[in-house]
């Protein structure tokens, strides 16, 4: 009995640590202020890139909607369930990377050995794809989603605020469109020349060295692209990374399929 106790208070300790490490996330003001449902970043946007052994973070916003029609019924939707198919592992997440919810009604526990996320009806939240990725290469995400309703006649009224314990499972769906890229690295000892562009000392401009294009993308460490430049063969671009406040950037150059990175601090 005394064991059982101990268990209870250590697991009782470690609930409200390992929630800690799930980042706050947030909605994304353009989707949920427009008429449109479902999931964003949508496919075109896509998630953000990530480089190994650096934080990466991509905030997710679900908006359900309240219902739809069906012939002479309406499907009252009670809340839709995210959750890794039973034959992938953990969403096909790059290894470092997790997928959660700071809110707590979206919390599910787990389905198929990895966490699961309930979104209810009628209602903008939100989720986080978070972590250190550990492992390079392109990763395609395999997401289920189950759709639970209930069902009334088509003039009546869907409840504002659903009962999302409710409902019968009315359709499901898997979503095999986003990808995660993660990129090596780059450390801040790495000479400047072998990366085809220079920059100023403060950054107010910046020179392709090369005779070539080059297509400069500029990431933050967690991975989101900030910015994209095209570049003409020996370009010099002033006030390329005006607006970028003070800290570390990853810089990525791309020219005819081949691709180079540098990590910069940016006075």
């Amino acid at each position: 009995m005394k064991k059982l106790i101990y268990l209870s208070l250590i697991v009782g300790c470690l609930n409200p640590i390992l929630a800690q490490n799930v980042p706050t996330c947030s909605l994304d003001p353009v989707f949920t202020g427009s008429n449109k449902y479902g999931i964003w970043p949508d496919s075109a946007t896509n998630f953000n890139s990530g480089f190994v052994n650096n934080s990466y973070l991509q905030n997710i916003t679900v908006k359900v909607p309240k219902d739809t029609l069906q012939s002479i019924l309406k499907l009252c939707f009670t809340r839709f369930v995210v959750s890794t198919p039973s034959n992938v592992v953990n969403y096909g997440l790059p290894p470092g990377l997790n997928f959660a919810s700071s809110t707590s009604v979206v919390a599910n526990g787990t389905v198929n050995g990895a966490p699961s996320l309930r979104f209810p009806g009628n209602a903008n939240n939100c989720a986080s794809v978070y972590g250190t990725p550990t492992v390079t290469g392109t990763y395609t995400l395999q997401i289920q989603i189950q759709a639970y309703a209930t069902t009334t006649l088509s003039i009546a009224q869907c409840p504002a605020v659903p009962n999302y314990t409710s409902g019968l499972l009315v359709n499901t769906t898997f979503l095999k469109y986003y990808k995660i890229n993660i990129n090596q690295s780059a450390r801040l000892s790495e000479q400047q020349s072998v990366f085809p562009i220079r920059l100023s000392v403060f950054h107010s401009w910046i020179e392709n060295t090369t005779a070539s294009e080059q297509s400069l993308s500029i990431f933050s460490l967690s991975g989101q692209l900030l910015s994209r430049i095209q570049l003409e063969p020996h370009e010099i671009r002033y006030q390329a990374m005006e607006g970028l406040p003070s800290g570390i950037y990853m810089l990525k150059s791309e020219n005819q399929g081949s691709s180079t990175f540098q990590k910069i601090i940016r006075p």
